[in-house]
């Protein structure tokens, strides 16, 4: 059975072993067709996500050329064509991204403990920057920022989890380093704080309180939002 991964580089196992997709227009290729498995993908869309502003004079000529040599590595039964374009058929659990939705939607409607665990192994499937290696401008402009987002809610959802579950004084270095990183993201500042606060460390989570409201407003112009001054007046209440 063939797996495929675009949580990191692109990535096809067939049985387990690496099946080496080199070319890279025809990684390109699969990766658009792999981001609507079970879909059809227009002829125009995948031209414009393969060869950007510069397609070939041929361009449905040149398509058909390449779903012929991904058939190639692939066999015949996974990509079909489709009136107006193109699907690859698979199963949940042939592809992370799916994998990683399925868990996460299920992660929603569990208790904390249960949360955690899913969503600890749905962030599990990322192996680095989605599409990492796909030189598609158009994919990484269109996609790679939403799937960032799916990845960065994901983190957020397991940590309130982690919350809800008593870990805070585990949780305030990743916390820390969540803020480094996404400093413009408000909610792993609320978490950060809340969990400093619950820890006993009042002076560092006022501390954050002020990083964050510096940020913001040399960044945005903007004050901090509704959860982070609740937060922060919780914390001088504790005082």
């Amino acid at each position: 059975m063939f797996e495929f991964g675009i949580l990191g580089p692109v990535q096809v196992r067939a049985d387990g072993v690496p099946v080496p997709i080199s070319a890279a227009k025809l990684r390109t290729l699969l990766a658009a067709l792999l981001l609507r498995p079970n879909r059809t993908v227009p002829t125009t869309t995948l031209i414009e996500q393969v060869w950007g502003d510069q397609p070939p004079q041929r361009g449905v000529a040149a398509l058909q050329n390449y779903v012929m040599r991904l058939r190639q590595a692939l066999g015949d039964s996974l990509i079909r064509t489709t009136p107006g374009g193109y699907s690859i058929a698979l199963c949940p659990s042939q592809l992370d991204l799916t994998w990683f939705s399925q868990l996460t939607t299920e992660a929603a409607a569990a208790g904390p403990g249960t949360r955690s665990r899913l969503l600890t192994a749905a962030l599990e499937l990322w192996r680095g920057p989605a599409l990492e290696g796909i030189p598609s401008p158009v994919l990484q402009r269109a996609e790679v920022p939403r799937l960032e987002e799916l990845r960065l809610t994901a983190v957020e959802m397991r940590i309130d989890a982690d919350l809800e579950l008593g870990r805070h004084t585990d949780l305030v270095p990743e916390l820390w380093s969540l803020t480094a990183q996404h400093p413009l993201r408000e909610r792993f500042w609320h978490q950060l704080m809340l969990a400093l606060r619950r820890s006993g460390r009042r002076a560092e989570a006022l501390a954050a309180y002020r990083s964050v409201s510096e940020v913001l407003s040399e960044e945005l112009g903007l004050d901090p939002g509704p959860e982070l001054r609740e937060q922060f007046a919780a914390i001088l209440q504790a005082s």
